[in-house]
């Protein structure tokens, strides 16, 4: 089991997206070495759990066994293990919300909230606003709890 500290402006993986992006499954492939056949099988996702978009940075779980793999994926799916991330809004988010309910559905490459989609359950905390050149900032915890697609955007 690792956990791996991805830098903004890296891909975590994506087969197609050629050799111009940086990408984290071939850093812990050309790091831990050939011998490892999870880190070659793209069926399991080269061992990475999830993903997190190529601006944003964060921490990626990743195995290094098939074993592992499948004990952390129904550690993440029982809901057994956090996902937590701390973002910066634009704009004055409310300090009376706490949760958001919303079904996600995905039309090609975007999604959007719409009764067909699957469901999804973010919790949230307003930790600071700021007023930065004229402009409103919210600092926000959130908790991913369904860890849908695109559930943060």
């Amino acid at each position: 089991r690792l956990v791996l500290v991805k830098p903004p402006g890296w891909e975590v993986f994506d087969r197609s997206a050629g050799l111009e992006k940086k990408q984290l499954f071939e850093f812990v492939r050309g790091t831990l070495g050939g011998d490892l056949p999870l880190l070659h099988d793209a069926r399991h996702q080269y061992g990475l759990l999830h993903r997190l978009d190529v601006p944003s940075s964060g921490l990626i779980l990743a195995a290094k066994t098939y074993q592992a793999y499948y004990d952390l994926r129904l550690q993440l799916r029982a809901g057994d293990i956090a996902r937590d991330y701390v973002i910066l809004c634009h704009g004055l988010v409310s300090p009376s919300l706490h949760e958001i309910l919303a079904r996600v559905y995905w039309r090609g490459r975007f999604s959007t909230s719409a009764a067909q989609g699957k469901p999804c359950r973010t919790q949230f905390k307003v930790t600071a606003h700021a007023f930065v050149r004229g402009g409103a900032m919210s600092l926000v915890a959130v908790r991913i709890v369904t860890g849908r697609q695109h559930q943060i955007r």
